[in-house]
């Protein structure tokens, strides 16, 4: 019998990699909370459209209101629960998809941040298991349509518990259907690896108003940027957690904080590369919160580098900074300006 998989939050990300999972013919279900994009779905389709093209697919999942998840009660349990939702909801998320789940199943979290823990202690280390994905970049454009906003990259994923690692193989063949996927051990380092590069990018846009090739093209978002990740690297070192280069080298980011001019220009250099890859429209999800009007992560993103960095003695003023203008932001106290980055710096 096939998985049988939920995902909460059929979003840009949970709803394109839910979209391609229905594609493939898997027993998906996804739920979300926008009542607009649900119905929408259930009437036309869910579009999935491809970067810098015309092509698109259009499913038709089982998507379903997220009062509708009791309706489970009457069907197979859950094998694995993709968690989709911002990382503030990941607590209620948690704990609504628990009771139907399968003994052995599995709570992933596809999510920023690193929001296992938190997931650990609500379900047990044994069903806990998280994803980092290194450059996947989705947009919802409008109910019923996300729009893919970076080149094919890859997803790790790993278990909370290592005994676990066996059942990481379901989840990866699941997001295999969107992204090429490697199981690793570490599930705390490859999470932490993630967030350097989102520590670099998602606040600074979000303060900004920048997309991201403008933010990875400007002297300033850059400079701030390239200080910020080797202040998260050195956090989850400190952490001892096994830190694995994604977009970036993370010992050429700790080198030109300290002055190295080659490694700064090496870094220069790789997001200007990534920069060309990707939609010139393409901004994280920060930025796509605040033009909204909506609660950002920041506190599971800079705030959370702030205050690890606090407790283990170092130094990380400015991501206590990009999190203190965004919450301003967030209440109507400052607009986005890049003029912002340059007070930082």
């Amino acid at each position: 019998m096939d998985k049988r998989i939920a995902i909460i939050g059929a979003g840009a990300m949970g709803g394109y990699f839910g979209g391609q999972m229905a594609q493939a013919g898997m027993d998906v279900v996804m739920f979300d909370a926008w009542p607009e994009h649900v119905e929408t779905v259930r009437r036309d389709g869910l579009s999935l459209e491809e970067l810098d093209s015309d092509a698109r697919a259009v499913v038709h999942p089982d998507i379903r209101h997220l009062s509708q998840v009791q309706e489970l009660i009457r069907e197979h349990p859950v094998d694995i629960a993709f968690i989709a939702v911002k990382s503030y909801d990941t607590r209620w998320a948690t704990e609504m998809i628990l009771p139907y789940m399968a003994r052995d199943g599995a709570i992933v979290s596809l999510q920023n941040s690193f929001n296992e823990p938190e997931i650990a202690q609500i379900a047990g280390p044994s069903a806990t298991f998280g994803c980092a994905i290194a450059a996947l970049a989705c947009d919802m454009i409008a109910p019923g349509r996300i729009k893919r906003m970076s080149p094919r990259g890859h997803v790790n994923v790993g278990a909370m518990d290592p005994a676990r690692i066996g059942a990481c193989d379901g989840i990866a063949r699941a997001l295999a259907h969107a992204e090429d996927v490697d199981v690793m051990q570490d599930l705390p380092g490859i999470k932490w690896s993630k967030l350097v590069v989102n520590s670099m990018r998602n606040g600074l846009s979000g303060m900004t108003g920048m997309t991201g090739l403008e933010r990875d093209t400007t002297p300033v978002t850059i400079e701030l940027g390239m200080r910020l990740g080797a202040q998260t690297v050195r956090v989850g070192r400190a952490l001892d957690y096994g830190l694995v280069d994604t977009a970036y080298s993370f010992d050429a980011l700790v080198a030109a904080e300290d002055g190295d001019t080659g490694a700064a220009a090496e870094i220069r250099a790789a997001m200007a590369r990534i920069a060309g890859g990707r939609s010139a429209d393409q901004r994280p999800s920060m930025a796509q919160d605040i033009r909204k009007g909506r609660r950002t992560e920041t506190d599971a993103i800079n705030g959370l580098v702030a205050r690890r960095g606090q407790e283990m003695g170092i130094d990380c003023a400015p991501h206590e900074k990009v999190h203190r203008i965004i919450r301003r932001i967030e209440r109507g106290e400052l607009s986005p300006a890049p003029e912002l980055a340059e007070g930082i710096l």
